[in-house]
Parts: structure tokens; sequence; C-alpha cells
């Protein structure tokens, strides 16, 4: 049973890098790449809705490049500049394939990028934001911030290890759309191709502050682990009374409720596009909700439904705000 289409390259032709590069980047050129020196690796792992390139240059080059396309790349490497028009890309955190603009030259480097479905992709966003018109399209290169970098390097991380350590499980269509719906929400939280507020939904004009911002998108990156409302104001450099206060003005309610409400929102996630042999229960202990009936309650008063009604055979109301 195969469960993954694999495919590895290993060139020292530009022209024929190029043609390798092209599902994933298909205007792409190299510059300043010294023939007698030029070398680039590359591993494809392509299931349904999404496709893992791995590739690395050993030697000096140059590209500019651009997709219309989802990707994803997170890039290592030496005496390694990257720039977006004229604007620096920081290499130290993943960073999206704009339609074009994309300029960058190395000594060596390796870099994993991760191509989505757009239409998957889409879906995904329509169903975090509660909007039937959205549709991802690049606003930033960047991600929204360097915690929700670090979220999406953390998913990315564990799809790559499942697929190294079981390839062929994603002969199983469960299998594949689990992951491929991982990698899609963390997408469209981390990096800004959707303009969402600070709770997912789409964001209307006015800045918000950025103590606040700092620790929303703290706790959409750590949601699912045992932080704390001191462990977020000490990661945004306050105190725990002048964080409540901030919310209290910023919000109407605490850290701590607005931490619950993400974690229900990522229970509603799970529900929505995990495997159904998934229990409410077990979904909703790994985020964080011990007791089952308080939960319950939560839930429904938060999303207008009883959590089983997220399941892909039930039925998906839209949630109710306020």
């Amino acid at each position: 049973m195969v469960g993954l289409a694999r495919s590895a390259f290993d060139t020292r032709d530009p022209e024929a890098a190029c043609r390798a590069f092209e599902p994933m980047v298909p205007r792409l050129a190299f510059g300043r790449a010294d023939p007698g020196r030029f070398r680039v690796r590359l591993r494809f792992d392509t299931a349904p809705s999404f496709t893992v390139i791995e590739y690395a240059f050993a030697a000096p080059a140059a590209s500019v490049a651009g997709s219309d396309d989802l990707v994803v790349i997170s890039a290592k490497g030496r005496d390694f500049d990257l720039r977006h028009g004229r604007t620096a890309v920081d290499t130290s955190l993943p960073y999206l394939q704009p339609r074009e603009g994309l300029a960058a030259r190395w000594d060596a480097v390796a870099a994993r990028a991760v191509m989505l479905d757009r239409e998957g992709v889409a879906a995904v966003a329509r169903t975090v934001t509660g909007e039937p018109a959205t549709e991802p399209r690049l606003l930033d290169v960047a991600p929204r911030s360097s915690e929700l970098g670090r979220y999406w390097e953390r998913i990315a991380h564990r799809v790559r290890s499942a697929m190294l350590a079981a390839p062929e499980a994603f002969a199983e269509p469960i299998v594949a759309q689990a992951a491929f719906a991982r990698l899609a929400v963390a997408y469209v939280y981390a990096f800004q191709t959707v303009r969402l507020d600070l709770e997912g939904r789409r964001m209307p004009p006015g800045p918000r502050s950025a103590i606040v911002r700092a620790a929303v998108d703290h706790m959409h990156a750590h949601a699912a682990e045992p932080i704390t409302v001191q462990g977020i104001a000490d990661a945004v450099h306050i105190s725990s009374r002048g964080l409540h206060a901030a919310f209290v003005a910023e919000f109407g309610r605490s850290p701590s409720e607005y931490l619950r409400d993400i974690r229900l929102a990522g229970v509603r996630d799970e529900l929505r596009f995990s495997p159904t042999e998934e229990g409410v229960a077990v979904i909703a202990r790994r985020w964080g909700f011990v007791h089952l009936s308080r939960f319950a309650q939560s839930y429904a008063e938060a999303f207008g439904e009883l959590p089983s009604a997220a399941r892909p055979a039930g039925r998906i109301g839209r949630p109710r705000r306020g």
C-alpha cells in the first residue's frame, strides 16, 4: 500500500534545477552560480493535499523566485541573505513564497518547503473565520509574530516526522486529511494571508494594543500547552495585574477567559478536522479541559451547539459571537 509519492533529484545543472523546482516555484532563475561548483539536492514527499520539499545548495548562488501556490519555506544557510523587494526577510523564521520579488543569495543553504492545496486552505479559512467568501492571499511574507512562526514550525515538524516514520499511513485518507488540516489551520493563524482580528474573525479597521497583540499571539502559539496567565505576562514583559487591566480594557474580559476561548476554538477546529475515531473527551483534555461537563457547557455557550455537532457528520453551525 503506497502512502506518499516520493522522488529525489540531484543535479549540477542550474537549468535542470529550475525544471525540478517548477512545480513549487515556476518563476525561478539562478544567477551568480559557478557551473563548476553548483549543486542542488531535492527530495519530494507528496500527500493528496500537500507536498514537503527538502532541498540543499552546496555552493554559492543567487536566485529570484515567485509562485502562485501557497508555499511556506524554512531555510538556514551560510551567508544567506533574502529580500522581498527592498525589504530584508528574517530567515530565522519561516516565510511565504510570494508571486514575485523574492531574491536570495547564499554560500550554502538547506531548506524545507511545504506546499499546500489552495482550495483546501480556503475551506479551512472559511471555517475558522465564519466568512463564506474568505480566500487566502498574501499580505506579508513574514509570520504574524515570531511565536506564531515557531508555532508553524512545530506543526510542520510533527507532520514531517509522521511522514518519515510511517509513510504508508498516508495511504489512509483520514491520516492524510488530518495532517493537511493541522498544517492548514496553522497556516491560517501563523501567516497574514487572511485578515484576522484577535478572536479569529476578519479584522476590522483600527490597531490593537501592541502588548495585547503580543499576549494573544503567545496564547495562540502555546494554547495547547500548560501555560498560565503569569507566564503570559512574563512573556510580554508586563505584570499579571497590568495584563489583566489591558485585556479588560480591550475586550471586556480577563486573560484567563480569553485563553479559555482560544482553547475552546482549538477543540472546535480539531473536532471539525481530526479523525472521527478520536473522541470529544480525548480532544478536550488535549486542550486542557479536565472537567468535561463544564467544558461542554462552556463550548455550548461559546458556539451555540454541543461539541458533537462539530463533527463532519454532524451539523456544523456558524459560531455564535458575543
